[in-house]
């Protein structure tokens, strides 16, 4: 078998069944970079050849459930349709759509460049978001921003946060079409898994100024957050503990009756709310550490991490599948593949950190979705994963 058709029926394989996953949209969630020297190896069971083309620099296109005669390798890609697998393994930051089964890359951060004044460090950003019309991804003049399910609008904050008030932004005209106003001012926006709510979390200054030992009695923190229904305009603000320093958005639970608040004054790693801002319990399957991906649509797996490492567990018998790996689980693609950050093996540099992989629970078979992103500056990028 030449390498070509290899790796169109090992791709059109991992697209069938493809479906959203029981989850939420990532942006609020995005984990913290952490620098990674793993001696593990990226191991993929396809073998030299599948690697080699993807290496090559070719856009990979796999229609959800049609035969290999539909694969587009090379140029640019044509429009995506739910279900395709598009692979860019030679970009990072990507230029072209990635995506996997319904979940896409929407857009994306760069930068996390700290900037120093007197005593305060303060983290800059880029914001990047997938265009359609030009079929990349474009630098946005956001200072926050998260992409609703389906990818036809997002939700922007201006440059200067905390902002006060909210844009609704058509991805199709690239125009912002309503603006929200808000009492409190807002540095953090995450949507609903069903894409009818916001949750906006509120600062009493810039949220992306770090507390240091020379601020710490004077940088700005986190200070309540707002449920908005985008349909209605119902707007409801709830006070949170006062926090000191450095960004703590709040997200949702995957089922989207639950607010997840990453930064608890005390507790587990993660606390969550009812709609009304009661306590309420932990998910099943959620709270898990730092990993976004938890339970499989089928219910067979779950993943879990500390947002450096991660393992796939057998969700009747709890034991691990596979082996455990270097890199955070971030979402199910479909029943048995797994959306996660993967290592470097033996070439981790600065430059050369982690990069997005496919893979099945137990680890065997990985295919490279971006190129390696790096541990800092411009180039460790992170991304917003939404359903599309």
């Amino acid at each position: 078998m030449n390498a070509d058709q290899l790796l169109r029926d090992t791709l059109r394989e991992w697209s069938e069944e493809t479906s959203a996953p029981a989850g939420r949209d990532l942006a609020s969630r995005a984990l913290r970079r952490r620098r990674s020297r793993s001696r593990r190896r990226i191991a993929a069971a396809t073998g030299a050849a599948v690697l080699a083309l993807l290496a090559g620099g070719a856009a990979v296109v796999v229609p959800m459930l049609e035969g290999p005669q539909n694969v587009h390798l090379g140029g640019p890609a044509p429009a995506p349709r739910t279900g395709e697998v598009l692979a860019h393994p030679d970009e990072s930051p990507p230029r072209r759509l990635v995506a996997a089964g319904d979940l896409a890359v929407s857009a994306y951060r760069t930068g996390e460049t700290p900037e120093q004044n007197g005593g305060s460090e303060r983290l800059t950003y880029d914001w990047y978001l997938y265009d359609t019309g030009k079929q990349r991804y474009e630098k946005t003049p956001w200072g926050n921003l998260d992409v609703a399910p389906g990818m036809k609008r997002a939700a922007v904050l201006e440059k200067t946060l905390p902002a006060p008030r909210v844009g609704i932004l058509d991805l199709t005209t690239g125009k912002v079409v309503r603006w929200i106003p808000l009492d409190h001012e807002a540095g953090g926006v995450s949507w609903s898994p069903d894409g009818t709510r916001l949750a906006v979390t509120t600062y009493s200054g810039d949220p992306d100024v770090e507390a240091t030992p020379a601020n710490r009695e004077t940088a700005p923190g986190r200070t309540g957050y707002y449920v908005i229904d985008i349909e209605t305009g119902d707007k409801r603000y709830r006070p949170l503990p006062a926090s000191i320093g450095g960004r703590s958005d709040l997200g949702w639970s995957r089922d989207g009756t639950r607010l997840a608040d990453p930064a608890p004054t005390r507790g587990p790693y993660l606390a969550y709310y009812d709609i009304q801002g009661r306590p309420a319990g932990t998910p099943p399957y959620e709270g898990l550490g730092a990993t976004d991906a938890g339970r499989s649509p089928d219910g067979r797996y779950y993943a879990t991490g500390d947002g450096r490492t991660g393992e796939v567990k057998d969700a009747r018998t709890h034991r691990r599948v596979g082996e455990a790996f270097t890199g955070a689980p971030l979402a199910w693609t479909s029943d048995d593949r797994l959306l996660r950050w993967g290592d470097c093996g033996d070439d981790c540099t600065d430059d050369r950190y982690e990069r997005l992989v496919l893979t099945d629970p137990e680890g065997g078979t990985t295919v490279p979705l971006t190129g390696f992103r790096a541990s800092e500056g411009h180039a460790a990028w992170e991304p917003v994963i939404t359903r599309r």
